[in-house]
């Protein structure tokens, strides 16, 4: 189950800094223009210059580690350990998934080409590769099985391509969508949420993205549509089949909110206080995570208790700022990253308060 989405952007310089599990201080309970903050979690930084991309119900973690040297290695907390999942041979790799057997996906340069997806489980990395593409990137896996999207480029070479795919017992299958799409969550149902989309043209204007947020469900597709935008993206699913995700709110769309959505009630538009929501990750109780922006324009970290809530920000680790929250598992833990004063992003964990 997804309760989180890659984010490729998430990949920022960081240097090793803190020790492992150091609880730090919540930052003011104050207002940001337009949310304050919560003290119903508190932040840990878990000690790894990187980021954390998501968690599972057993509170593992999967993300990234960047060395000095500028490396970067896929990495799992286990209840303060951290181990090396490593790459396949290459300078970068990150894992973007983990589910409640401990599968673990992601991408990783090899020594000789970039971009592989990798599937690593019980200390063995398994080079999934490229799809007969130029990229590979899982987006989520549950129960072993693995959804994303490899990259190939159209026969004029002015395009290039996404294709979503299902990996079931080792076999990939491309889900059956027109060109441009990407899987970014699956459920235990087998439920997969992503967007597709046209073609992507390099420097392509909102005004000319049409692509259209869908859940897949048994081979048919249901195209979540848009609340009067021209387009819609997801990035989270639960086991109740509910999607969140961002979309435009204009016809030229610039103008963007974020929404969540569920076969009963359809799409409704996320409190957003004002600001701009993107959210990422819903659990089975409804806790929503992602980012929200007000008018200073420095995307925070924040949560909806529920899709029907206001959202709250989420406290800052001490010294950090420009916070992430990427995936929160059913007891509320969040797992996703801040920026400190020297520029380095690290992994933080919030965690809810003991007795909320």
């Amino acid at each position: 189950m997804r309760s989180t989405s890659k984010s490729l952007a998430i990949l920022a310089s960081a240097l090793l800094m803190t020790s492992t599990g150091q609880v730090l201080g919540a930052g003011p309970a104050t207002a940001d223009e337009c949310l304050t903050t919560t003290d119903r979690w508190q932040a840990v930084d878990l000690g790894v210059t990187g980021g954390a991309l998501d968690i599972n119900d057993l509170g593992q973690v999967a993300g990234f580690s960047r060395s000095a040297t500028g490396e970067t290695r896929a990495i799992v907390w286990d209840d303060g350990e951290i181990i090396d999942v490593g790459t396949l041979g290459g300078p970068r790799g990150y894992a973007s998934g983990i589910d409640e057997e401990g599968h673990v996906v992601g991408n990783s340069y090899t020594e000789s080409e970039k971009s592989h997806a990798f599937l690593w489980y019980q200390g063995t990395m398994q080079d999934l590769g490229l799809f007969g593409g130029y990229a590979a990137f899982p987006g989520d896996v549950d129960q072993g099985v693995i959804v994303g999207d490899y990259r190939t480029v159209s026969s004029d070479a002015y395009s290039r391509l996404r294709h979503a795919f299902v990996i079931r017992n080792g076999v990939k299958t491309d889900l059956d969508l027109v060109a441009g799409s990407e899987a970014t969550a699956i459920n235990t149902a087998g439920q997969i949420a992503g967007t597709h989309r046209r073609t992507e043209r390099v420097g392509l204007p909102a005004s000319r993205q049409t692509q259209r947020a869908f859940l897949w469900e048994n081979g048919a597709v249901t195209e979540l549509g848009t609340l009067g935008g021209i387009w819609s993206e997801a990035s989270g699913l639960n086991n109740q089949g509910q999607v969140v995700g961002q979309l435009a709110l204009d016809a030229g769309g610039v103008l963007q909110a974020g929404f969540v959505w569920d076969s009963e009630t359809g799409m409704r538009r996320l409190e957003d206080g004002g600001g701009v929501a993107r959210p990422k990750a819903i659990n089975d109780g409804g806790v929503i995570v992602g980012t929200h922006t007000c008018a200073s324009g420095t995307a925070r970290a924040v949560v909806w208790t529920g899709p029907s809530q206001a959202p709250a920000l989420l406290p800052d680790p001490a010294g950090g700022t420009a916070t992430a929250g990427n995936a929160v598992n059913v007891h509320g833990e969040i797992a996703g990253n801040a920026i400190y004063p020297d520029g380095q992003q690290h992994a933080v964990l919030w965690r809810p308060v003991a007795g909320d």
